[in-house]
């Protein structure tokens, strides 16, 4: 039997859209894992509700934008994956768990999936352990050049318990290669690659295939490109803001795309749709960013107050 388990710390952030909870594992000074409890700002929880996880203690990438990154401590086990869902299923009722319209588990927090086996030990169990016809599994990737069988693997598993019923998103965030390796800094899928994998992934009636592109001041995204590697039968476009974050700051990142400032987003999505992309805008909720509730800055918080403290009950007003 294993004996790992997390502690809630004190440094938590939450909004109206989402809480961003801090666990450290016992027995630790400095392993830490946040994971959330969020919402679809236009639906209420019952209609959809959305389960966020950190797949690593700190993340490998280190990607220049992602407060994620640095002090990366190895992969979470499956108990500590198992540990986290535990936590935000707990806070809810088990009404709610069996008869959500849309119950979404992402594993895209902290870290990178493809680096941990236990994400496909964890996948492989959900549907068991979350018996709703409505669950949907997602994974948000770079997608390591060295993880060849995790992807493997990955697809005999949509296959077999998601049909239908699987996200898988590549972090594109630009056409131009060599701004991609500056921005994501490990051997990661050129495009060409993606896409030969994205056509064996996709079968007819699966969810589109979702390429990220967070945009960013001086940051190349070709819709041409784009269109010439990537089918718009298997592919959509993703197109979101750069969100603030320390890392970003400090490398001289910004976003170029806001709710105020919408343009460039606006006319890459006409771009993509003349050549028969599917195009998500996804500007989000400012009050995400106000809080700084973006990856890896609640461990941030917890890490500066060296811990803060155990929490010793949830929030009433966040109990179903």
């Amino acid at each position: 039997m294993n004996n790992e388990s997390l502690e809630l710390m004190s440094s938590h952030i939450r909004n109206e859209i989402a809480e961003v909870l801090v666990g450290r594992l016992k027995g630790t000074r400095d392993l830490f894992v946040e994971f959330v409890d969020g919402l679809d700002p236009a639906l209420p929880r019952e209609k959809k509700w959305i389960l966020n996880l950190s797949t690593q203690f700190g993340c490998p990438v280190n990607c220049l934008f992602c407060d994620a990154g640095g002090g990366y401590k190895g992969n979470v086990s499956k108990y500590v994956l198992l540990e986290q869902l535990r936590l935000l299923l707990d806070r809810h009722s088990l009404e709610l768990r069996k008869n959500c319209r849309k119950l979404k588990v992402h594993f895209s927090r902290m870290g990178e999936p493809a680096f941990n086996p236990a994400v496909l030990e964890v996948l492989e169990e959900l549907p068991a352990l979350i018996p709703n016809p409505e669950l949907w599994a997602c994974v948000a990737t770079v997608f390591p050049k060295t993880q060849t069988e995790w992807f493997s693997r990955l697809l005999r598993i949509k296959d077999q318990k998601f049909r239908k019923r699987f996200q898988l998103q590549f972090s594109v965030n630009s056409t131009d290669q060599k701004i991609r390796r500056r921005l994501m800094p490990i051997e990661h899928a050129s495009l060409a690659e993606l896409a030969a994998y994205g056509r064996e992934f996709w079968k007819p009636g699966d969810r589109k295939i979702v390429l990220n592109f967070a945009l960013m001041e001086g940051v190349p995204v070709d819709p041409k490109l784009i269109a010439e590697t990537f089918t718009p039968e298997c592919f959509a476009v993703k197109l979101t803001p750069l969100n603030p974050t320390v890392r970003g700051d400090s490398a001289g990142l910004f976003s170029n795309v806001s709710t105020s400032n919408p343009a460039r987003a606006e006319e890459l999505s006409r771009g993509l749709g003349a050549f028969g992309f599917d195009v998500i805008i996804s500007i989000g909720d400012e009050r995400e960013n106000a809080v700084r509730s973006n990856c890896g800055q609640a461990v941030l918080r917890a890490k500066k107050t060296n811990g803060a403290h155990r929490m010793k009950a949830y929030p009433a007003t966040y109990r179903d």
